[in-house]
């Protein structure tokens, strides 16, 4: 079942889930229609710039490009956005049929928010630390992101094998059966990029991320980020979160601080999150940030569910 198949103002199948997403999906004039219908997502942008002292509007509504791809202005703003959506979503639908909240690598700190254990003040202060962190370790430890569609993981593996002989290279990310995201060091990237083209790989696609992430060059920034979190005075979640690296449904204190103190490091096992949905029959996936990356791929690889972005839900749907 997809969005157009729904009427709106559209009455939304439970269970549902919201899914935030992470650095890659960024562009200029993000947010800016949302913000103009919802008061809500206006309230929560003024209160971003307000907490981060940064001009999230005219980064997230004008950019330019190249300022707003700066790892250390891109993930605060895309936390932003997060909120925004999450709070017009909130003012509209409410959260009672919400059943699991989840973010890819970054949106994992938005979903954490979501779900109640950090307030989104604690969020975009800690993305904002988050974001400077990477930056800093990327001049020290210098890498790239290398997409691959269309092969399968014992051929990936493979790949990474050949290319770890120019350097170091890893898993950073499993968002599906059949698409990964390797990290590592820019010889080893691109004999990696050559190596799946030559494999028939349907894309192939260095991203344009100026890191390493989910990968141990990110070492240094995950230790000094690991500090701050352990001083996060987390609450116990209202609404579930499910792990971006395990599929484990998050409950308590505990599991969540464990998951944030890691996530750096550990690779994005997204077929996992997709799993857990599909066993606990979500009726509706919601993607709250800019653009659908996380509802295409709900929409490709689970049965039986409704798929939106905040964009068709919140800026369309209310339009209509």
């Amino acid at each position: 079942m997809t969005a157009s198949a729904l009427l709106a103002p559209p009455s939304l199948l439970s269970p549902i889930a919201l899914l935030f997403p992470g650095q890659g999906v960024q562009r200029p004039g993000m947010g800016r229609e949302l913000t103009t219908i919802s008061p809500a997502a206006d309230r929560a942008m003024d209160r971003a710039e307000a907490v981060l002292e940064m001009p999230i509007r005219r980064l997230c509504f004008e950019g330019p490009a190249e300022e707003l791809l700066l790892t250390e202005n891109i993930q605060p703003c895309l936390v932003a956005i997060s909120y925004a959506a999450f709070e017009a979503y909130r003012e509209r639908f409410g959260t009672a049929e919400v059943a699991l909240v989840a973010g890819h690598s970054l949106g994992e700190i938005s979903a954490c928010a979501a779900s109640g254990a950090i307030t989104w003040d604690e969020a975009l202060l800690l993305v904002r630390e988050r974001g400077r962190l990477m930056s800093s370790a990327a001049e020290s430890s210098p890498g790239r992101m290398l997409a691959i569609v269309g092969l399968l993981e014992p051929e990936v593996e493979a790949i990474r094998h050949q290319a770890g002989r120019l350097g170091g290279i890893w898993l950073a990310n499993l968002n599906a059966p059949n698409q990964f995201i390797l990290s590592g060091e820019a010889p080893a990237i691109d004999l990696a990029a050559r190596l799946a083209s030559e494999a028939k790989a349907r894309r192939v696609l260095v991203l344009d991320i100026p890191l390493a992430a989910h990968s141990p060059l990110m070492e240094r920034a995950a230790a000094k980020l690991a500090e701050r979190i352990r001083e996060l005075p987390l609450r116990a979640p209202t609404i579930p979160l499910v792990a971006n690296g395990t599929g484990a449904v998050l409950h308590s204190v505990r599991a969540i601080r464990s998951e944030l103190v890691g996530h750096l490091l550990r690779p994005v096992l997204w077929a996992r999150t997709m799993t857990v949905m599909q066993r606990l029959r979500i009726g509706t996936v919601v993607e709250l940030g800019p653009g659908r990356v996380l509802a295409s791929l709900a929409a490709k690889h689970m049965t039986g569910v409704a798929t939106w972005n905040a964009d068709e839900l919140l800026v369309d749907g209310a339009q209509g």
